[in-house]
């Protein structure tokens, strides 16, 4: 009896292992793959590329370019002085975008200057005045992209105005270049006045 009892115990625990040894098999238990990286197979299939890589393209403003007036510029990328004034490029030849604010081309009002004259005489502004409404104002980018404005107004300001409007937040996006203007001021030696020329997408 004992013996028998045995056989029909091993019986019993070999019926549980046989039982769940025979569970129906779900391939969604076996190990995920990893995750595709977002840049793997991407960047050696251009064709490939999509809104995620599209996003990471350098709008960084390289050169402008004004057929109106030949301006064709390098550009600086330049912030604020310790007075708190518009930074200038440090080559009278080229202009200086104002890195703290948006890209042009970008929403918001990309701010960029110039000299109007030199003591060698012309700069790279000196005929900026001269453009009219519906100019039109290249910016090519640091990714090889250009973006297209077009001249929509002129005003000239005191040299020591603070227009708050050229840096208030805005979901269009556009452009304004500024120059010296008015008559040269030895106490200050700067010109008494700033020509501001505005622009929106072309």
């Amino acid at each position: 009896m004992p013996r028998r009892a045995l056989v029909v115990t091993l019986c019993l625990v070999l019926a549980a292992i046989s039982n769940q040894a025979i569970l129906p098999f779900s391939p969604t238990a076996t190990a995920a793959a990893p995750a595709p990286s977002l840049i793997s197979g991407r960047l050696d299939r251009p064709d490939a590329i999509g809104p995620e890589a599209a996003a990471f393209v350098d709008a960084t403003p390289v050169r402008l370019v004004i057929p109106s007036i030949t301006v064709d510029a390098r550009v600086e990328s330049r912030g604020l002085t310790r007075s708190k004034n518009l930074d200038t490029a440090l080559d009278y030849h080229n202009v200086a975008w104002y890195d703290l604010g948006p890209r042009p081309g970008e929403p918001g009002n990309a701010v960029i200057n110039g000299h109007v004259n030199w003591w060698t005489g012309n700069a790279v502004f000196t005929y900026l005045a001269s453009v009219r409404a519906g100019d039109r104002i290249e910016v090519v980018r640091a990714d090889g992209t250009a973006v297209w404005f077009r001249v929509t107004a002129k005003r000239v300001v005191a040299a020591n105005a603070r227009v708050a409007s050229l840096f208030a937040p805005s979901a269009v996006p556009t452009l304004t270049l500024i120059t010296c203007a008015g008559v040269w001021d030895a106490l200050t030696f700067s010109d008494t006045q700033r020509l501001l020329v505005s622009a929106v997408l072309a």
